[in-house]
């Protein structure tokens, strides 16, 4: 059994923050792909956001969890900015849960008639694009915000820098 010098263990070990970043977001690519084909997950989602929020949020995310690659395989950057991001994902997500809200309670009780039941079926037809609006992006906000932390904590622990 071969046991590895303490040099070599330095070298190995430089190598896992980027392994791990690696590990995270493939299993986040592998799974959104799947759901994406097995479900037709994006083609729902393109249905039922009426703003298409998530799909701004979805982008952002995948562009700023190649960053943190960038990062944590460089071993320095500001990951201030980072958490930033990670919280503007929270904030997208919130803006597109009052937008679906709006939506929902603005322009569904503008043409009602109770005694015509087609209106009234227009009506719930408004409301329910409009709450599939606002929970759609309410939880791509939080998943995508929750994996970039994920990726952000694995940098900081890796390297365990302040700035």
């Amino acid at each position: 059994m071969y046991i590895f010098s303490e040099e070599e263990t330095k070298n190995y070990s430089s190598f896992t923050p980027i392994l791990k970043w690696w590990l995270i977001f493939c299993v986040t690519l592998i799974s959104f792909f799947s759901a994406s084909y097995f479900f037709s997950l994006h083609l729902h989602l393109w249905e039922s956001d009426a703003t298409k929020i998530s799909f701004i949020i979805l982008t952002v995310f995948v562009f700023s969890s190649a960053w943190v690659g960038k990062i944590t395989y460089d071993g320095q950057g500001n990951q201030n900015v980072g958490w930033f991001i990670a919280e503007s994902l929270l904030g997208l997500g919130m803006i597109g849960t009052v937008t679906g809200f709006l939506l929902m309670l603005g322009s569904a009780f503008e043409n009602i008639d109770v005694s015509n039941t087609e209106t009234l079926q227009n009506a719930l037809t408004q409301m329910a694009l409009g709450m599939s609006t606002a929970l759609y992006t309410t939880l791509i906000g939080l998943i995508c915000s929750l994996i970039l932390k994920i990726q952000l904590v694995n940098y900081e622990t890796s390297y365990d820098y302040d700035s």
